[in-house]
């Protein structure tokens, strides 16, 4: 969820993914007013519906990584520069927004007012849940001198294993133990390469920056879509088959099968993306539109929970109407709109931008 520089050959698949990516995070969010539908008794149809938008959801963290990686491996920058314009304004970011998050948290919510409260909160776990791409995209940075070195000397063959590798690893073999019922893979053969702040970045990289332009084309998408439906097929079954109550959900298990083939999701979502705009002439009025909602994004992330907060009459409205499952679509849509709002004017205020 960087923000990137606006730039006459920004690419606009780039923001249109941003855009796209936001709106599953905050979707994310909604917990049983919408993402959570397919935990509770429904027709079996609109269960498998309520499942694959859920499994589609899971591509938007990794799509952040993604546009990322392809944006900031090929730059060349020293390991100074990349903590004094990068890594010190995340941690700046960080701190802002955990005190601007406590503080609603205390007037809204009740919470005690406590210096201690705060840095425990800070340091231990997170002011908000939300707030763990923040300390997940501060390691990325970190990792990202070495991470640099990494990709410009990986050969194509090496990329493919990487990728190969990971889709074994974390989604066959993950879906084979769960399916024997044997428990948990054993932690010791953990992989670090196979790490979302490693293998993503890389992904949009490779995507990006060195599969051939001719690559992309019609019969692409096809493969793509048809792999994407495959891996649809399978969160949708894994997940009937689980069955996790609703009462066991935790914050990070939300009773969904999602595993290492959420990867090629995200790798068909950008293949797309990238075939529908890349070298298009995009009309300057909608490419001036796109380009400015896609550089709030990441300030719309920053604060989606507060606008999610007090615009819950939005959704009980529009949900009596249409019911849940569109209510929350187009809440969450509102959702975006009105903090990009907020967002492009904070921006004008001097110095808010380079933050944001």
């Amino acid at each position: 969820m960087s923000a990137i520089k606006n730039s006459k050959d920004r690419k606009i698949y780039l923001d249109i993914l941003r855009i796209i990516a936001i709106l599953l995070v905050i979707y994310n969010h909604t917990s049983e007013k919408g993402y959570f539908l397919y935990a509770f008794d429904a027709p079996l149809v609109l269960r498998i519906i309520y499942i694959m938008a859920g499994a589609l959801v899971a591509v938007a963290v990794p799509i952040f990584f993604m546009i990322s990686g392809t944006l900031l491996i090929p730059k060349e920058e020293s390991i100074g520069d990349l903590y004094k314009k990068r890594v010190l304004r995340m941690v700046i970011v960080l701190v802002l927004f955990s005190v601007l998050q406590y503080a609603y948290q205390v007037v809204f919510d009740g919470v005690d007012l406590s210096v201690r409260y705060f840095l425990v909160h800070t340091i231990t776990e997170t002011i908000i849940p939300q707030y763990w791409y923040l300390y997940t995209y501060l390691a990325y940075l970190i990792c990202l001198p070495l991470l640099r070195k990494m990709a410009l000397n990986m050969k194509d063959k090496e990329y493919k294993y990487l990728f190969g590798a990971f889709l074994i690893m974390e989604g066959a073999i993950a879906a084979i133990v769960f399916l024997l019922n044997v428990g948990d893979m054993t932690s010791f053969l953990a992989v670090p390469f196979f790490n979302r702040v490693i293998v993503y970045p890389l992904l949009g990289y490779y995507m990006d920056n060195k599969v051939p332009e001719e690559k992309y084309n019609s019969k692409g998408v096809l493969k793509w879509i048809g792999l994407m439906i495959i891996v649809l097929v399978f969160v949708v079954a894994m997940t009937l088959y689980r069955d996790l109550p609703y009462e066991e959900f935790t914050t990070w298990d939300k009773g969904l099968f999602t595993t290492g083939f959420t990867l090629i999701l995200d790798a068909g979502v950008f293949y797309i993306m990238k075939f529908l705009f890349k070298g298009r002439t995009v009309k300057k009025g909608l490419a001036t539109f796109i380009t400015a909602v896609g550089s709030t994004v990441f300030g719309i992330y920053l604060i989606e929970n507060i606008i999610r907060d007090r615009t819950i009459f939005i959704y009980d409205f529009i949900s009596g109407v249409l019911g849940k499952f569109i209510g929350a679509w187009l809440w969450c849509l509102i959702v975006l709109i009105i903090g990009a709002v907020i967002i492009y004017i904070v921006k004008l205020i001097p110095g808010v931008k380079k933050l944001l």
